[in-house]
C-alpha cells in the first residue's frame, strides 16, 4: 500500500515538474511568435564592382554602403521587408570621373531555416529600384541615372539572445540603371555585417 501511495505522489510531482517547466516554455514561444517585426542595419563593402557604361564593361572603384531594414515575419522560415540601401564612392575605374552616390529603396524577400541549434542560415532577394546621383553639377561632368536593381544574398544570423542577433552575408547587387537612353549601371559584389532586434 505504502508503495502504490509512493508511486502515486511520484507522478504528481513529476507532472508538477513538467507543467512548471512547460508552461513558461509555452508562455515564450507564444511571445516570440507575437513578435513580428524585425529591425537592423546591415554594413557593407563592395569590394569589386562593375559599370555596363553604353555597351562598355568598365571597372569600379571598392564602394562602401549602409542598408536600413524593417521586416515583418510571415511564419518562422519566411519573412518580407522594406530597406533603402545607400551607396557611396559609387565611380567607374576612369579617370577624373566624377563621384556618385546611389540610394536604391527595395523589398526584401528573406527565406530562412531556423532549425539548427547555433545559427540560422538565410537566403534574401532585395528587388527595387535605384537612383545614381553625382556628386557634382550634371553640366560638369556628372552624371544622373535611375533603373531597376536586383540584389541576392545567403547569409547566416546568430542570436545573441531572445530579440538581438547579429548577421553576416554575402552577395551581389545587379544595377539596370540609364541615363540619356544609355546604360549606365553599376553592379558590384557585397560583403555585409550587421544587427537586427525582433520587436
Amino acid at each position: 500500500m505504502q508503495t502504490r501511495c509512493w508511486g502515486r505522489k511520484n507522478i504528481v510531482a513529476s507532472l508538477l515538474v513538467f507543467v512548471a517547466l512547460a508552461v513558461p516554455s509555452q508562455m515564450a514561444r507564444a511571445q516570440d511568435s507575437l513578435r513580428r517585426f524585425e529591425v537592423g542595419l546591415a554594413f557593407r563593402f563592395m569590394p569589386a564592382g562593375w559599370f555596363d557604361w553604353s555597351g562598355s564593361d568598365l571597372r569600379a572603384y571598392p564602394a562602401l554602403g549602409a542598408a536600413p531594414f524593417l521586416d515583418y515575419r510571415l511564419n518562422r522560415f519566411l519573412s518580407i521587408g522594406f530597406m533603402p540601401e545607400f551607396t557611396l564612392n559609387v565611380i567607374p575605374k576612369v579617370e577624373g570621373y566624377p563621384v556618385s552616390a546611389m540610394i536604391a529603396p527595395a523589398l526584401r524577400v528573406k527565406l530562412e531555416y531556423p532549425g539548427l541549434r547555433f545559427v540560422v542560415p538565410y537566403v534574401l532577394l532585395a528587388p527595387g529600384y535605384s537612383w545614381v546621383l553625382s556628386y557634382e553639377e550634371t553640366g560638369a561632368g556628372g552624371r544622373d541615372a535611375h533603373g531597376f536593381a536586383l540584389s541576392a544574398y545567403g547569409g547566416a544570423r546568430v542570436p545573441l539572445g531572445q530579440r538581438c542577433s547579429v548577421f553576416a552575408e554575402f552577395g551581389y547587387l545587379r544595377g539596370f540603371q540609364s541615363e540619356g537612353g544609355n546604360a549606365y549601371a553599376p553592379s558590384y559584389l557585397v560583403i555585409a555585417a550587421g544587427l537586427q532586434v525582433s520587436l
